[in-house]
């Protein structure tokens, strides 16, 4: 309060004054976080039309594109009704495989077409009506135009529908040509998987080993000799690195030949039955997994049959790509019989990294590649030990010998270590004799002189002899230093030679051990290349043909158990008219 009558004007001015500065304040921050919120729904709103924009483009491109195809693909389709008999008899293919894929009683009724249009100079004419009981040279017919293709769609399709017959027939020409100067096609290598695993019958897998077997023969020996080399380092494995390697390499080396092996012997040994298979090794019937090999045979079959006739089939492949633009779907998969990789690089993947029928028909296949492999590894297994190891202590080298208790140079090296050199110079001894004798001189001359000098002498005398006696202690503690330290030298070159000693019998008894284990190994490998009529492999694949040893069954009128057909339901092959 204030004495002025005035005053309470001026302190209700300056508190409205106040009061309007706070409510200006506030409104100004309301309004900041209302344009805050209307900056960020803006933004989002911004967001929201960027992206709406964005998937309309993507839109109405994506319909100019199908748009685009369908015109193409109509004007495709006006130029292939040209050619009818080729599409009726892929038409009758289709069919064909679903009516034998169907079993008896399944849902709805099925078109059967036991023959085929006629179309004359194309092929799967003549080997869809071979898959009929009625056209018995239906199939030499179809070969007579195109053995390669008539041999895989009767090969697949055979096996799919249950004709053991002509799975046995078919199958060697379906595999065609394998050496290492061309590539794998796609259906080669599918075909040769299922025969490995004996999904094709027993002929058709000798076919397979024997025609490996065959190109692995032809190889020029500079290629052979490489291929064995890198046989070799992929059986070893990476190096072994660390202390206990350096300082004995060759116990690096005879570790990663009994390795390499042992690798070896176990891609050999079959491999325990799987939780969940019965006692013949098959899965049990509910299993829902699809099997990849049959999906990629149905994939093979489809694309073999839907690359049409030869004046069609640039047209048809590109009336494939157009199809998936105009319906959205992935682009259709590589052609039947486009390259998937090289024969020697197929044959190192298989016989060095699976462990199943297809590995075993790898290696019987390579069996002289794998023997030279095994004896390679077997000669660095067989590295002999180290004659001496060395070790350094008290700078002096130590070398220890197998068989010999003591080590060489130890002798020497204890000798330097318990000799410590001298803990005080003698200029020092000298020095401090000095003091010494100055000392007691000023101890004499402080005891004869009488007066004020007399106090001098004493103080002198006094700090001559502390010095004295530092310097000696610092002299005994010098010595006993280097007694210790020389106590500890000793103990280190005995503790060495001891180490350097424990240390060859270790690595002698660690390499006599890699070595037995290396050479039972390489017995075991060789016995199991070897031992074996024909170099074909002891695992025996599925019996794809009801049979129990695996035999197919004779007549061309038999035909496979459905559901056991390449070990699948043969409902799957009907697989092939999806997207037709």
């Amino acid at each position: 309060m204030t004495d002025s009558p005035f005053g309470l004007w001026t302190q209700e001015s300056d508190h409205a004054q106040s009061r309007r500065i706070s409510e200006l304040t506030g409104e100004l921050e309301s309004l900041h976080r209302s344009l805050q919120v209307q900056n960020r729904t803006a933004s989002a709103l911004r967001s929201d039309l960027a992206s709406l924009r964005g998937s309309i483009e993507t839109r109405l491109t994506r319909l100019s594109e199908a748009f685009d195809a369908f015109v193409e693909l109509s004007s495709l389709r006006d130029q292939l009704s040209l050619v009818a008999g080729p599409a009726l008899v892929r038409q009758a293919a289709r069919a064909r495989l679903v009516a034998l894929g169907t079993p008896a009683g399944g849902d709805g009724p099925v078109l059967d077409v036991s023959g085929a249009p006629a179309a004359p100079g194309y092929w799967l004419a003549d080997a869809v009506a071979a898959l009929g009981p009625d056209d018995e040279g239906a199939a030499q017919r179809a070969a007579a135009i195109d053995l390669r293709r008539t041999a895989t769609f009767l090969t697949v399709a055979g096996a799919a529908c249950g004709r053991a017959d002509l799975v046995a027939r078919w199958a060697p020409d379906a595999l065609g040509t394998l050496d290492a100067t061309r590539p794998v096609t796609r259906a080669q290598r599918v075909l040769w998987l299922a025969a490995a695993e004996g999904r094709l019958g027993p002929a058709a897998r000798t076919a397979l080993v024997e025609r490996l077997t065959a190109a692995v023969a032809d190889v020029p020996d500079a290629t052979a000799e490489e291929a064995v080399a890198a046989w070799t380092e992929q059986l070893k494995g990476v190096p072994y690195r660390g202390s206990s390697v350096a300082s004995a390499p060759e116990v690096a080396e005879v570790r990663r030949g009994a390795d390499g092996l042992g690798r070896l012997q176990e891609l050999m040994t079959p491999p325990p039955a799987a939780a969940g298979t019965d006692a013949a090794g098959d899965a049990p019937a509910d299993d829902p997994g699809p099997d990849p090999l049959v999906t990629e045979l149905v994939d093979v079959l489809r694309a073999l049959i839907d690359e049409g006739a030869e004046q069609e089939s640039h047209l048809m492949a590109r009336v494939a790509e157009l199809e998936a633009v105009v319906t959205g779907q992935e682009a259709p998969g590589p052609p039947w019989d486009a390259a998937t990789d090289d024969l020697l690089a197929l044959l190192r993947a298989d016989a060095l990294e699976r462990r199943d029928p297809v590995g075993d028909v790898a290696r019987a296949a390579c069996a002289p590649w794998v023997l030279r492999a095994a004896d390679r590894l077997l000669a660095t297994a067989e590295v002999p030990a180290p004659e001496v190891l060395e070790a350094t202590a008290a700078g002096l080298t130590l070398r220890a010998r197998a068989g010999r208790a003591e080590v060489e140079g130890t002798a020497q090296a204890l000798a330097r270590a318990s000799t410590p050199p001298q803990p005080v110079t003698p200029r020092s001894l000298r020095l401090t004799a000095g003091l010494a004798a100055g000392t007691a001189l000023l101890w004499v001359m402080t005891a004869m002189t009488r007066g004020d000098a007399q106090w001098l002498l004493v103080v002198s005398a006094f700090a001559l002899t502390i010095t004295v006696g530092a310097r000696g202690m610092l002299h005994a503690v010098g010595r006993r230093n280097e007694a210790e330290r020389a106590a500890r030298a000793v103990a280190a070159v005995r503790r060495e030679a001891d180490r350097l000693l424990a240390r060859v019998e270790s690595v002698t008894a660690e390499i006599a051990r890699h070595r037995h284990s290396a050479q039972e190994s390489h017995a075991q490998v060789r016995a199991g290349l070897t031992t074996t009529p024909g170099g074909t492999a002891t695992t025996p694949g599925p019996a794809p043909y009801g049979d129990p040893d695996g035999a197919p069954v004779a007549g061309p009128g038999d035909a496979l158990p459905p559901a056991t057909a390449v070990g699948v339901r043969v409902g799957e092959a009907s697989d092939v008219v999806d997207g037709a």
